[in-house]
């Protein structure tokens, strides 16, 4: 029985590190597909006028203090930047980089749903299909070089101390991690990793925050480098929100209500997204829960799922602090809830062998996922043909300005993408050029290049030209 038993997890742990492997090339295809978009060009250029790699700090620092306090997203970007142009002379250490840093996430989603099992792969796999499937603004957040930065990097920085702050306090708690040994260096890195995590990202690192405080109070108990951890992540959040350039940068966001009415719009507003984004999450999170109070689960059983349902709402409610975010701000409280979800279909007992409702609820449990793995694997050839074919019409339309820039065209016009070849798992479109030159998408990138004015026409008539 005993060597069964270990057959079983070896075949466990081959699949699960299987799966890792297909989840890093799978999101590294789809990176390799993906051009420069919006702001990647005025950072890129930025970025080219940088003398030496100790420049950029002194680039961030300028925009710490006149636009934007999140530092360490921005810091990230422009490192992977300057590595890229003068190392590789294109995107290729940011598509390394992003496509282990999304593995690990989905790594994280896993750790951080309790199971008995080890090397669980319907676990992992179910982490893995719910950030392609329901990552919100895919093609903005994981994808797009700037705003990955901005999303999948912070997020996966703050669920690395989510992690690591759960299990240390569990272990703290058990007697298992000696609180004295190496307890200066605990303190240390807590602390610094705490500064890094809470200056990553507004409303995911105050829901980062929010659960430090949750579980302090939960366990009643606090150890020294809990309070590092703390005091680092809200020093670093403090940082953040009071740069200097968050204050200018505000007033160039309008709204048209002012104070009750203005935080009841936004109220609004946040209930909207979350209807229009996780609706079908919130139900399933509903009916999983419901199972397993059905199942006979006490709160206990159930805590893990609770607290990060109540941090991705109050992530969530969080923007109502902000004026018209836009929809990728909710990334990082979607992460919160898949991990909810993911919980919920751990805590899933399928009963004993034999029993015909174990059949029943494994066979369901089973099913689910290679249901969803069916439907990614059709939807990811798809999309993948359709941001080949955009990178195909990005890369020409590079080309084109590249060679009228070298001509010295003050005017430019090129063509606009082709309609049907839009999908979720690209941003193009966001930030696609118009007919007006004025617009800022045209704009910018008639700065990155020189030109007085480009202006966008019609792919099939610029193709007969």
């Amino acid at each position: 029985m005993e060597k069964e038993m270990i057959k079983e997890e070896n075949t466990r742990k081959k699949l699960f590190l299987f799966s890792v492997l297909i989840c890093f090339i799978t999101i590294f295809i789809y990176e390799m597909l993906t051009p420069m978009l919006m702001d990647d060009l005025s950072y890129g250029k930025e970025v080219q006028s940088a003398g030496n790699f100790f420049e950029l700090f002194s680039q961030e620092h300028n925009q710490y203090m006149t636009w934007t306090g999140r530092s360490v997203a921005h810091i990230m970007l422009r490192i992977c930047m300057f590595i890229d142009m003068h190392t590789f002379g294109g995107r290729v250490f940011f598509n390394l980089i992003s496509s282990a840093v999304f593995t690990v996430l989905t790594l994280l989603i896993y750790l951080n749903a309790d199971t008995n099992i080890h090397y669980n792969v319907k676990n992992y796999i179910l982490s893995v299909l719910l950030i392609w499937l329901t990552g919100i603004s895919f093609g903005q957040t994981v994808l797009w070089e700037t705003g990955a930065c901005n999303y999948l990097f912070t997020t996966t920085i703050v669920m690395t101390m989510i992690t690591l702050y759960r299990r240390a306090y569990r272990s703290s708690i058990s007697g298992v991690m000696d609180v004295g040994k190496n307890a200066g260096v605990r303190c240390v890195g807590f602390f610094l990793l705490g500064v890094v995590s809470g200056w990553c990202n507004e409303n995911t690192s105050g829901g980062l925050f929010l659960m430090m405080l949750i579980l302090i109070a939960y366990y009643k108990k606090v150890f020294t480098w809990t309070i590092s951890a703390a005091i680092g992540t809200a020093l670093g959040l403090g940082i953040m929100v009071l740069a200097p350039g968050n204050k200018i940068r505000v007033q160039y966001m309008e709204e048209s209500n002012t104070g009750i009415l203005a935080l009841a719009a936004r109220f609004l507003k946040i209930t909207l997204t979350l209807k229009e984004e996780f609706m079908v999450m919130l139900i399933v999170l509903t009916v999983i829960f419901i199972f397993l109070k059905v199942q006979g689960r006490n709160f206990e059983a159930l805590k893990e799922m609770i607290l990060f349902t109540f941090i991705f709402f109050a992530t969530a409610y969080s923007l109502i602090l902000t004026v018209t975010p836009q929809v990728r701000a909710y990334f990082g409280a979607g992460i919160f809830l898949t991990v909810a979800i993911v919980q919920g279909y751990a805590c899933i007992n399928t009963g004993s062998r034999g029993e015909d409702s174990h059949v029943i609820l494994k066979t369901l449990k089973l099913g689910t996922v290679a249901a969803l793995l069916i439907y990614m694997a059709f939807s990811y050839i798809e999309n993948g043909a359709n941001l080949a074919r955009i990178y195909r019409d990005e890369t020409r339309r590079f080309d084109y300005l590249e060679s009228k820039a070298e001509e010295g065209a003050e005017d430019v016009e090129i063509p606009m993408l082709h309609e049907q070849f839009d999908n979720r798992y690209s941003a193009a479109f966001e930030c696609d050029v118009t007919e007006d030159w004025q617009n800022w998408n045209n704009q910018m990138i008639a700065n990155y290049y020189g030109f007085k004015t480009v202006s966008g026409i019609d792919p099939d008539a610029f193709d007969e030209d």
